[in-house]
C-alpha cells in the first residue's frame, strides 16, 4: 500500500521538476510510510525515500515504516539532512510550505545550502484525497462505533445530567469498543446553547423540553467519524419540529446529490436554497461540509459556497447543515459519505427522524 503511494508522489515530484521532497506534516507522513508517531520527517528522493525519527521510535519506526530507509537521528531531525546523499549536490527541492515556520526554512537553508528550496502545495493531499478500500474500510468501522455509542448512550440523557457527563460517558465507550480516541472535542450543546455551531460540552444540565446537538467521532486506526444528531429532551414543539424538518429536507437532499463529478460548491447550494426558501438562510453560516482523512477531520475537498473542488470516487465528506438561532437553539443533521464510482454510500447508519426522549 505504501509502495503504490510513494509510486504516486514520485511521480509527482517529477511532474513539479523536483528531485527531492520535504515532508514535514506528521499525517502525510504516516499516509506515505506508515508511521504513527509523533516526531518523524520524510524525505523523498526518487526513487529513494528516508524516514527519520530520534531513538525513542526506534522500536515503533522499525516495525510501521514501509518502503523507506530508516534513519535513527538526534531529536532535531532537520539537522540531518545535510548527511543525506540527495542533498550532496544541487538540488530542486519541495516543501510543504503549508505547515513549515518560516524559523524552520531558514535553518533548512543554511544546513543545506546547495538545495533550490521550492514551496509546494498539497502533492501529498492530491493522493490523499482518494481513499482507497482498505481505507473505507476504517472509516466504515470508525462510523460504526459511533453508530452504537450513540445508541447506548440516549437511555442516559435525562433532565438534570450534564453534558460533560455524556461526552465522557461516550468517549470511554467509544475506546472501549476499539477506537484509538476521539477525532475532535465533542459538541454536546443543549437549550439554548445548542445555537452554537461548536458549542462544546460544559457543565450545563439537561432540562426538560432542550434541543440538544451531539456532535461526536472517533479515530480508528487513524482513520475518522464525524456524525451529528440532534435531539428533543421531551415533547418537541412545533417550531422545533418545523426547524428540524427544514435541515433534515436539506441535508437528505445534498446527500442524494453527492456524486461524482459534481462541483462540491452545488451541492452546498442545494442544502442552502432550501434553509433559504424557507427564510433561514442568515440562519446557516458555515459550509456545508468537509473531507475526512488520515489522522485528521478536516481536508478536502471542501464542500461550501466559495469551494473549487470537485467530488471524485473515493473522496469521503461530511454532509451537514444546520440552523442555528440565538437564543433560541440550533438543530444540524451529518453523516458521513463515501463517493462512489456511480454515486454514493452513507457511512453513518444512525435513523434521521427527530428523536424525541
Amino acid at each position: 500500500m505504501t509502495a503504490n503511494r510513494l509510486r504516486q508522489a514520485y511521480s509527482l515530484i517529477k511532474r513539479h521538476n523536483l528531485n527531492c521532497l520535504i515532508v514535514n506534516r506528521l499525517s502525510n507522513i504516516r499516509y506515505l510510510s506508515g508511521y504513527s508517531g509523533s516526531n518523524g520527517l520524510l524525505v523523498l528522493a526518487p526513487p529513494r525515500a528516508y524516514f527519520l525519527t530520534d531513538f525513542r521510535y526506534t522500536v515503533q519506526a522499525r516495525k510501521e515504516v514501509k518502503n523507506c530507509q530508516v534513519i535513527i537521528a538526534e531529536r532535531d531531525l532537520f539537522g540531518e539532512l545535510a548527511k543525506l546523499p540527495c542533498f550532496q549536490k544541487k538540488a530542486k527541492v519541495g516543501i510543504e510550505s503549508a505547515y513549515l515556520t518560516v524559523k524552520t526554512f531558514n535553518k533548512i537553508k543554511e544546513l543545506i545550502p546547495k538545495a533550490n528550496l521550492v514551496p509546494v502545495e498539497d502533492i501529498v493531499e492530491s493522493i490523499a484525497v482518494i481513499k482507497d478500500n482498505s481505507e473505507i474500510n476504517k472509516f466504515k468501522k470508525a462510523a460504526k462505533i459511533t453508530d452504537l455509542v450513540f445508541e447506548e448512550i440516549l437511555s442516559q440523557v435525562k433532565p438534570g445530567v450534564k453534558e460533560k457527563d455524556i461526552a465522557l460517558e461516550m468517549l470511554y465507550r467509544m475506546v472501549k469498543k476499539g477506537a484509538d480516541g476521539p477525532s475532535f472535542n465533542f459538541i454536546i450543546a443543549s437549550g439554548q446553547r445548542s445555537s452554537m455551531p461548536h458549542g462544546a460540552a460544559s457543565d450545563k444540565k439537561f432540562k426538560k423540553g432542550d434541543l440538544i446537538t451531539f456532535d461526536f467521532g472517533c479515530f480508528y486506526q487513524g482513520y475518522p467519524s464525524d456524525v451529528t444528531r440532534t435531539i428533543v429532551l421531551g415533547k418537541a414543539t412545533a417550531r422545533q419540529k418545523k426547524i428540524y424538518d427544514i435541515v433534515l429536507r436539506a441535508q437528505i437532499a445534498a446527500v442524494e446529490a453527492a456524486c461524482p463529478g459534481i462541483a462540491a460548491r452545488e451541492v452546498d447550494k442545494i442544502a442552502r436554497d432550501i434553509i433559504i426558501r424557507e427564510g433561514y438562510g442568515d440562519y446557516f453560516g458555515h459550509g456545508l461540509g468537509h473531507g475526512l482523512g488520515l489522522d485528521e477531520v478536516h481536508s478536502c475537498p471542501v464542500l461550501s459556497s466559495r469551494s473549487t473542488d470537485m467530488l471524485k470516487p473515493g473522496n469521503v465528506v461530511t454532509i451537514e447543515p444546520g440552523i442555528y438561532i440565538p437564543n433560541w437553539g440550533g438543530v444540524r443533521i451529518e453523516d458521513d459519505v463515501v463517493i462512489t464510482g456511480k454515486g454514493h454510500k452513507i457511512l453513518t447508519k444512525l435513523p434521521k427522524e427527530l428523536i424525541e426522549l
